[in-house]
């Protein structure tokens, strides 16, 4: 049988086209709407700390993905419907996280009816397979004014939607996009508000994003920025994800005719070639008056080409010269540090916690964890848990017994045609160009002597489809690859692999773990979506196992605005303590290291109010908390640092059983302290 990669109505790669030129006429575009961005914008960061972009991108950049669409679309019946608002949310939260890090303004907000009409151009372009901001829409099919307005005043994708878009039009690769118009218009400063519209992937219909980027603002007063200047990537520290071929720097009024560009890549020169030079709006109608240029060896074209990286921190030097401003002639130079954020550097500085080691049960006991030295950091989350044996082995035989599966609906993840040993192995197809994801159900704290062994089968994938097998520290909102391995764009393997992969670096850490049969949106787009086991295409999987590692149960989570937690366990046993800073209210970084404590059953605490004076007797009143019942013995001393003596006498009562009493004894004529004894 005949294996092919399914190429009806999908582009060749994912497309951009060329980006919409500045509108004429501001007057009837979008003006502020106020709006909370708690979880959308409203971000800043120090590009000069590492650990400050490390965590803005593991934290904020990392949330935008993976959000369902949630769409009510139907691309086949020109039905533009509607998408969840927490996809909407994911993709706002990306534009503002680059404006961020550029050094804009990152309160950009979206408008709800600029996103519906947003939402009606992306249909039309899903539908057609082509882009178009203007033109004739006669051949069209699809086609609403609403829709094709929005198409004028929009950055347009083929092949990717929602935060992916975003990262396209950043990264801006494609034949005709030498000007960077897509990311000048995502960077423009003045922009406040814009809108969006997305459709997924539906059968032989591509995803499709139309991002309005026209508001009341355009040509406005320039806000502050965090340098003159606007340069993609910005300097300081960024993360090697979001660097690509073309770079670019942006000088409002400024004219770059007869500017030159020179690259250093830690001290040595790169030779850089300078696309043609488009002026920004009035003039060249793309934003701010920028110029660009890329790495000679690098193909800027093409979505599959790559920024090298080599997993080290790189300093790149860049000096634009002969730049013409209003002061006159002047040279710009400033550095990038292009890093790994999966890597902590040297100023990672993680919470860690503080307090007894034996805490009483059913008792109040005070911790606290060092401050995270981030000027964004609004509140702490703690994690308690229990440990238990998180040692497994898992062939299938037994179904979805320990992991979960999120793929594309359609087959089955348990298959018993390709197998390693025994009668079934796992599998992962990829009928849609999405994740498929087989997560294991455990939370584990690894040992430094953890291992994950499994073996694996690679059949018919091409080099979009990647086996990935990831580890998740932050509870699921980044993952880090352990394994990876690409699809050969052939038959792949004909038999089963044993890899053995080492957990130690997370030692003591939270960890969740899974494989993921990935699609990388970075590539020509094509994939073997057949779901066949003969010949086998896809993933297949057997005899999943970890060794040497714990199990994390009973888990409670607590949310602090301080350093401060007061832990309070229920029975006398071994618990873990977990600490981690939370930023911009909701984005949880790092887990520091685990304190692990033994908590035991202390002593009743006992408070003794004053005596009560009534008649020939005294009442002492007093409360018993965080203990068991107990035996009380009522002692007197004619002075503090006498001898203390049991009142044999003094009665006993009960006030509320279990937590308050009273002592009555006769009065004496001398002067006499009290206090409670339990044996």
């Amino acid at each position: 049988m005949a294996v092919c990669a399914s190429n009806s109505l999908r582009a060749d790669e994912p497309t951009l086209g060329d980006a919409p030129k500045a509108p004429t006429d501001v007057s009837g575009l979008p003006g502020r709407r106020p709006r909370p961005l708690s979880v959308t914008g409203g971000f800043n960061v120090d590009t000069s700390s590492r650990e400050q972009v490390r965590s803005f991108y593991n934290a904020v950049y990392t949330s935008s993905d993976g959000v369902p669409i949630g769409t009510t679309a139907n691309i086949s019946s020109c039905t533009p419907g509607t998408n969840s608002p927490a996809f909407q949310e994911a993709v706002l939260r990306r534009i503002n996280w680059f404006r961020a890090l550029a050094g804009l303004p990152a309160a950009v907000t979206f408008d709800a009816s600029e996103s519906a009409k947003d939402q009606q151009a992306a249909v039309i372009m899903s539908s057609n397979g082509r882009l178009q901001h203007v033109g004739d829409w006669s051949t069209w099919t699809c086609i609403t004014s609403d829709g094709t307005n929005a198409a004028a005043s929009s950055n347009l994708a083929l092949g990717y939607d929602g935060p992916d878009a975003i990262t396209g039009y950043i990264w801006d690769f494609g034949a005709g996009n030498y000007e960077a118009g897509h990311r000048r218009w995502i960077l423009y400063p003045q922009t406040q508000v814009m809108g969006t519209g997305d459709v997924p992937q539906q059968n032989s219909f591509d995803a499709a994003n139309a991002t309005w980027v026209f508001d009341a603002n355009h040509g406005g007063p320039r806000p502050a920025t965090r340098t003159p200047y606007v340069a993609w990537p910005p300097a300081g520290y960024v993360p090697y994800q979001v660097v690509y071929p073309q770079w670019s720097f942006a000088l409002s009024n400024a004219d770059f005719g007869s500017a030159t560009v020179s690259m250093k890549s830690n001290g040595v020169s790169v030779a850089v070639t300078q696309q043609t030079y488009v002026g920004g709006y009035p003039l060249g109608g793309f934003g701010e008056n920028t110029l660009v240029w890329y790495p000679t060896n690098l193909d800027p074209t093409s979505a599959g080409t790559v920024f090298p990286f080599n997993g080290t921190d790189t300093v790149y030097t860049v000096t634009v010269s002969s730049v013409i401003t209003s002061a006159g002639m002047k040279n710009f130079t400033y550095t990038n540090i292009v890093f790994d954020p999966g890597v902590p550097g040297t100023d990672f500085s993680p919470p860690i916690i503080s307090g007894t080691n034996r805490p009483s049960v059913n008792a109040n006991n005070a911790y606290t964890c060092t401050p995270v030295p981030n000027p964004n950091v609004t509140g702490y989350q703690w994690l308690t848990s229990q440990n238990t044996n998180g040692n497994l082995f898992d062939g299938a035989e037994g179904g979805l017994v320990n992991f979960t599966a999120t793929t594309t609906p359609g087959y089955s993840v348990i298959t018993n045609v390709v197998v390693a040993s025994g009668s079934f192995s796992f599998y992962l197809a990829m009928p849609s160009s999405a994740d498929q994801i087989l997560q294991l159900n455990e939370l584990l704290l690894p040992a430094t002597n953890t291992t994950v062994t499994f073996k694996s089968r690679l059949g018919y994938a091409t080099t979009n489809q990647i086996a990935k097998v990831q580890a998740s520290a932050d509870n699921g909102t980044t993952w880090r690859d352990l394994y990876s391995q690409i699809g050969s764009g052939g038959s792949g393997e004909t038999s089963f692999a044993t890899h053995s992969l080492s957990l130690s670096n997370y030692a003591g850490r939270p960890v969740l773990l899974r494989f993921n049969y990935h699609f990388s949106s970075s590539g020509d787009g094509n994939t073997y979506p057949q779901i066949l086991t003969s010949p086998p295409v896809g993933w297949f999987l057997d005899n999943l196992a970890v060794t040497n590692t714990s199990q994390l149960i009973n888990l409670v989570t607590n949310a602090t605005a301080s350093t401060n937690f007061t832990f309070i366990p229920t029975q006398a046993t071994n618990y873990n303590l977990h600490a981690r800073a939370l930023i911009f209210n909701q984005f949880p970084l790092d887990w520091g290291s685990i304190k692990q404590v033994a908590a035991m059953v202390g002593p009743p605490v006992i408070a003794l109010a004053a005596p009560i004076i009534a008649g020939s007797q005294v009442q002492l009143n007093f409360t018993v908390s965080s203990g068991p019942a107990a035996t009380f013995h009522l002692l007197q001393a004619d002075r503090l640092s006498g001898a203390w003596i049991t009142n044999a006498s003094a009665l006993l009562t009960t006030n509320v059983p279990g937590s308050s009493y009273r002592f009555t004894t006769t009065n004496g004529p001398a002067t006499r302290f009290y206090r409670i004894q339990t044996p």
